[in-house]
């Protein structure tokens, strides 16, 4: 027993040793910084799954919470991380969220620093690496299943990459890991890219074909049948294997004429922006560095870089695999030299942790009240909640909002589950908000029975109208509220 203390005291003091106070002080930073901003509106969509599958047991199918999607095919891929922000918010509130979500950021990072140490990278070189690949992340940061799919998407790299440089057994970890990511986010097909780069590179160096590079110690047979599981892997799911679909769905042309989230970013655009930087502090990574990358790396990275940007909510995904795919040459080159004083670095390292935690409680949500990426109608919320109205046509992102404090007394007409409604109830809906040829006819088809809109939106200045056939009763400067105008209620 003294012999396993004494080693194991020696573990965690290598430990402290090799990770360094400014990687850690930037896992914290990031961690917490990403955690503490505004509340999305899609977050409302996450409590409503969670709540509905904590109380019932099931899956929301068919759709529940609206009246226009009817028995329309949709698949719950965020599931489990809905159940886990559901029960971490309604136990603990959004502070406990914001907590949960931190730590997940912290696990994101820890790991990444990690398997960059594990190859050799230095602790100036892991602290680059952290703060370039967090950029991308913070215009889809907060409490966001986006998280989990993170953490999946690095646990797997760093197996698949240890066993590449090791030949470790642990990579049979690998399909659990794809078990997990089809049960979180449906993000997965990023990751079938790397086991099947490093299964043909494996290949390529059993050939008689030049190689470039050290030669990987990738178990060809073993790595075969681990990549293999792993394809199927996400099938274990409660959808079954309709959740293989929902990505490509979701990258398809439907979801991209609609939604900017699954297109390139505008150019200078904040996204736009975040990723730009990282590009290029990634290129001064390697430039300063002198730095070769090794072809399937190589290939891999410009994979990845590409679907990042050609595709928003990959730019994320992109960013945390970026420096795993070039540990090796950074951590080979030497052309940068930095020794500061201990008590210097732990010092400005300390300093760079307690801003950013600072930051973080002074910008952090405490309630479901926000702050929020965008006005949610509070007030056109409690007011619409007097009037007894079951049917409500709503703007699109405060439909799961109003759908948290109003369900299952009403239903809205859609909400941020875009999957749900493209083309048919999103096109009627942007005919109607927009104002659109044959607007009415589709209002009145619609049948509402109270609208909660933009107070700045032409649909409201229209409505307004003495002869438009509907009412106002109330609102504020976010939100107002119309009834028929023969319903005397309310």
């Amino acid at each position: 027993m003294p012999a396993l203390s004494q080693a194991a005291e020696q573990v965690s003091a290598d430990v402290g040793r090799r990770l360094g106070a400014a990687p850690a002080a930037a896992v914290l930073a990031i961690a917490a910084l990403a955690a503490a901003q505004p509340l999305d509106a899609d977050l409302w969509v996450h409590l409503n799954n969670g709540r509905f599958i904590a109380s019932r047991g099931e899956l929301p199918y068919p759709d529940p919470f609206t009246f226009s999607a009817g028995d329309a095919v949709w698949t719950v891929h965020e599931w489990l991380p809905a159940l886990i922000i559901f029960q971490l918010v309604d136990r603990g509130g959004v502070i406990a969220a914001v907590l949960g979500i931190a730590a997940v950021y912290a696990l994101i990072w820890g790991l990444l620093e990690r398997t960059l140490a594990a190859h050799g990278v230095g602790p100036w070189m892991r602290t680059a690496g952290l703060v370039t690949a967090s950029l991308p992340l913070f215009p889809f940061a907060g409490i966001r299943p986006l998280a989990f799919g993170l953490l999946a998407a690095v646990l797997a790299a760093a197996l698949a990459l240890h066993h590449r440089r090791t030949g470790s057994r642990w990579v049979w970890l690998l399909p659990l890991v794809f078990v997990i990511w089809g049960n979180v986010h449906a993000s997965f097909p990023i990751g079938f890219a790397l086991p099947g780069t490093l299964l043909i590179e494996a290949l390529w160096a059993r050939s008689r074909l030049p190689f470039v590079g050290p030669r990987p110690r990738t178990r060809l047979g073993p790595f075969a049948a681990v990549t293999a599981l792993s394809v199927v892997a996400p099938t274990l799911n409660p959808s079954g294997p309709r959740l293989l679909a929902q990505p490509f769905f979701q990258w398809g042309g439907e979801f991209r004429r609609f939604n900017s989230d699954w297109r390139p970013p505008e150019a200078f655009s904040e996204t736009w922006w975040f990723f730009a930087a990282f590009l290029v502090l990634l290129g001064l990574l390697l430039i300063l560095r002198r730095s070769r990358v090794e072809p399937a790396m190589l290939g891999l990275l410009i994979v990845v870089l590409a679907a990042g940007y050609s595709t928003r909510k990959v730019m994320p995904f992109a960013a945390v695999l970026a420096p795993l795919l070039l540990a090796h040459p950074l951590a080979i080159a030497r052309s940068i030299r930095m020794s500061p004083p201990d008590w210097a670095v732990g010092v400005g390292s300390a300093l760079v942790a307690a801003t950013a935690l600072g930051i973080a409680i002074a910008i952090s949500p405490r309630t479901l009240e926000g702050p929020t990426v965008v006005p949610m109608p509070t007030v056109a919320r409690d007011l619409v909640a007097e009037t007894d109205a079951v049917r409500i046509f709503n703007t699109y992102h405060w439909g799961a909002y109003l759908t948290w404090s109003l369900w299952p007394d009403a239903l809205v007409y859609i909400d941020g589950r875009f999957d749900l409604f493209v083309p048919d109830s999103l096109g009627v809906y942007l005919t109607v908000i927009g104002l659109g040829s044959g607007w009415r006819d589709e209002l009145s088809n619609i049948n509402p029975e109270a609208l909660v809109i933009e107070t700045d939106s032409a649909l409201a200045r229209r409505l307004a109208r003495a002869d438009s056939g509907w009412r106002e009763i109330g609102g504020d400067a976010v939100a107002r509220i119309f009834l028929p105008a023969e319903n005397r209620s309310g």
